[in-house]
């Protein structure tokens, strides 16, 4: 065990170097344009809502204010519906919102937080706290986090970290759990302004966001500004989905680079390496592999045609030498998506998604008995019933129809094919 460790920490080495050897080749290409005053890295956290309304009346919101700090959050309830099969009554293949033909509270989400705005260059802490609770929970648990928990709803702490901006430069150091980097669906991904927005438009998630991503990590990143179209990160972390107990004790190489072109632009690159298994949550995972590296490229870009339409595609694509207990070598499994978004006004917005998704790892992946090719295409409606509502507005209702095929029988019903429908409302305050 000693010398895979070693092995793998000078495998880390040599390719932690490379990324830093790549990050020092484009850097004279991308800090042309550096004379310009750099943005902040990410969107404006929402409006005041109801809480700090309420906060507000009693006196309290303008201390937090004057300290930067916010307090929100949303609580989100769906439905779903699989007109191929009823005869299971758990959790269906495409995970997260799928105990059927009953309704369930997915997750309450509440927030802490203070940002800090690199491109300032002071010295600055901040933070942000996220607990949920709901069936959601049960899917994201981190390793040794909350993971002991048995039945259908669950708490998680989803996030806890600290920021650190640094005098002089446009720096933020981040330690602690944050959601993923990775994906065009995160589990919280632009949830505050979903509407019109094809990140998180629908209530379902893609293939690539339940098998080929991450849903948690733990470490410390390093977030660098380099001018308002590039930003790059890198850091370390415990692992997919390890947080206070790390399943094989082996640090993993996280790095992202960010190109926005313009604001209606932008496109994101991911990459992690490291030994990964095991990936599930939950606690009593089996003993940690050192030896075979993963290596997950994820690619999202993002383009605004009009003021009502938006396209988005994303990519993913994870492969590894070696599975312990799996046969056949190399696997790797991963897929492609587009999506669409049309606002008709106010109260409507259509979206859409198509996918195509590959496990050729002996459904390691996806949980499937075997490796298989998965397709499906989802088309949902966006509905804000009160949109010039001050808190109102913050409701959301979004139905969907989705169709799923294999060209093995995957699905819990035997089938190659699976029909849903599914609805859920979304208020966030």
């Amino acid at each position: 065990m000693r010398k895979n460790c070693s092995g793998g920490k000078n495998q880390m080495a040599k390719r932690s170097l490379a990324m830093i050897l790549a990050v020092l080749i484009i850097y004279p290409f991308v800090t042309k344009a550096a004379a310009q005053e750099a943005k902040p890295l990410e969107a404006p956290a929402p409006s005041p809502g109801l809480l700090m309304s309420a906060l507000g009346k009693a006196g309290l919101a303008e201390p937090l204010d004057k300290v930067g700090i916010k307090i929100y959050g949303y609580i989100e309830g769906g439905y779903f519906y699989d007109a191929t099969s009823q005869a299971h009554k758990g959790p269906t293949f495409i995970g997260f919102n799928s105990f059927k033909s009953t309704g369930i509270l997915d997750k309450f989400s509440l927030n802490v937080e203070r940002t800090v705005d690199p491109t300032k260059k002071a010295f600055d802490v901040g933070f942000h706290a996220e607990g949920i609770y709901g069936t959601d929970a049960a899917f994201i648990h981190s390793n040794g986090m909350m993971d002991t928990q048995t039945g259908r709803y669950q708490g998680d702490l989803l996030q806890a970290y600290v920021d650190m901006t640094i005098p002089g430069l446009p720096v933020r150091i981040r330690a602690g759990k944050w959601i993923e980097l990775a994906g065009f669906e995160q589990f919280s991904a632009n949830i505050y302004g979903a509407f019109g927005d094809p990140s998180r438009a629908l209530y379902s998630y893609s293939y690539q966001f339940l098998y080929a991503e991450p849903g948690t990590q733990t470490g410390v990143l390093v977030t660098y500004v380099l001018n308002p179209k590039w930003s790059i990160d890198a850091g370390f972390t415990r692992g997919w989905n390890q947080s206070t107990r790390d399943a094989n004790g082996a640090l993993d190489f996280l790095g992202r680079v960010t190109f926005t072109p313009s604001d209606k632009t932008s496109i994101i690159f991911v990459m992690t390496e490291g030994p990964e298994f095991p990936t599930g949550v939950g606690h009593n995972l089996p003993e940690g592999d050192t030896r075979h590296w993963w290596t997950a490229l994820d690619l999202v870009a993002v383009q605004k045609i009009t003021e009502k339409l938006s396209l988005g595609l994303g990519l993913d694509y994870v492969h590894t030498p070696d599975i312990p207990g799996l046969t056949g070598g190399a696997k790797q499994w991963g897929g492609v998506t587009g999506y669409l978004s049309y606002a008709f006004g106010p109260y409507f917005t259509l979206n859409g998604r198509l996918e195509w998704y590959r496990d050729a790892a002996n459904g390691f992946s996806t949980g499937a008995p075997v490796s298989a090719r998965y397709c499906e295409s989802t088309a949902g409606v966006a509905i804000k019933p009160f949109p010039s509502t001050k808190f109102l507005s913050k409701l959301l209702f979004r139905p969907e129809f989705r169709y799923d095929h294999s060209n093995h029988p995957a699905f819990n019903s035997g089938d190659k094919d699976q029909l849903t429908f599914s609805v859920d409302a979304l208020f966030t305050f």
